[in-house]
């Protein structure tokens, strides 16, 4: 007689299995005021520096539009990935939620676009984080999160981020480091709707999403910020969100590229504050081997900057 053993799964894939998408996290543990605006279901450890993460994506949202293909927006996985950081860092981290997360770097790459394809049921993914972490002290937290991003079980995009977490007294360093002192300036308000002339159309955007306005320069682009936005202003910021920067570089690159590109991949890293209360301009240039070239600039501060690959759709 013959005995057979049945290999049990690895603990890893326990995990995997065991993840659940019938509920989205607490918002809180992603800085998020709405739940609408909560991609994140679950997530669990599965060694010291390694996590799996549920998420679901909404088949259509308020601003984040599947692509002319069918393709789930670049930036809603984007900010997906912010929000795993947010909620690994305050879940198994001990941060409290009090504490202040600066992004210095978020990168992001779709290999495969096709698993990425909106279906009649809404799409979800088990994210695979790498945490390296440093913790020279309480009041001050780094980490780099090295994250694969899979979609039935198939890899299908990759992404890193950078952040320094900080408590409020050493935010309130970091934000006034090298702030300029304007008496004058005043907070921002709600600008009049924009003429057509200049609204630049952009691929995947409703009128009230676009974040470009035309200047003499045609390389050149003003970023209008709208403090009421649902999206980019969901809850009250005292800078220029860095989301809203990412995706003002989407849009220069779609404008640059033209029409029937898609964003393949975004590196992107944080420099400074942008003031709400000051202009900012959006450069697009074109580099080497098909990368573009993305820089957001306040004055003589570059607050971001990008290089981004656009493939044919």
């Amino acid at each position: 007689m013959s005995v057979i053993t049945l290999r049990s799964a690895s603990p890893v894939e326990d995990v995997r299995a065991g993840l659940t998408f019938d509920r989205t996290v607490p918002r809180q543990l992603v800085h998020r005021a709405s739940v609408t605006e909560v991609f994140l279901t679950d997530g669990a450890q599965v060694a010291a520096d390694r996590f799996l993460v549920g998420a679901q994506w909404p088949r259509q949202h308020a601003f984040h539009h599947p692509d002319e293909s069918g393709h789930i927006d670049f930036m809603l996985l984007a900010e997906t990935l912010r929000q795993a950081g947010i909620f690994l860092i305050h879940r198994f981290y001990d941060v409290p939620l009090n504490h202040h997360f600066v992004f210095k770097s978020l990168d992001l790459r779709v290999d495969d676009p096709a698993a990425l394809r909106v279906r009649a049921t809404p799409l979800g993914a088990v994210l695979d984080v790498t945490v390296t972490a440093t913790a020279p002290g309480s009041r001050r937290f780094d980490a780099r999160l090295d994250i694969t991003v899979e979609v039935d079980g198939r890899p299908c995009a990759y992404g890193s981020l950078a952040v320094v977490v900080v408590d409020a007294r050493r935010y309130e360093l970091l934000r006034n480091r090298g702030r300029e002192l304007d008496l004058d300036a005043s907070p921002s308000t709600p600008a009049a709707p924009p003429s057509p002339a200049t609204t630049p159309v952009i691929a995947g955007r409703r009128h009230t999403d676009v974040l470009l306005r035309t200047t003499a320069d045609p390389a050149d682009w003003l970023l209008h910020i709208d403090l009421h936005h649902p999206g980019y202003f969901e809850h009250p910021s005292d800078h220029v969100p860095g989301m809203m920067l990412l995706e003002a570089f989407r849009q220069a690159g779609h404008l640059t590229a033209g029409p029937g590109f898609r964003l393949a991949s975004l590196r992107s890293r944080f420099m400074s504050f942008g003031e709400l209360c000051r202009p900012v301009l959006i450069r697009a240039a074109a580099g080497p081997a098909g990368l573009l070239g993305l820089s957001a600039v306040q004055g003589e501060r570059t607050l971001a900057q990008g290089e981004a690959v656009f493939n044919h759709a």
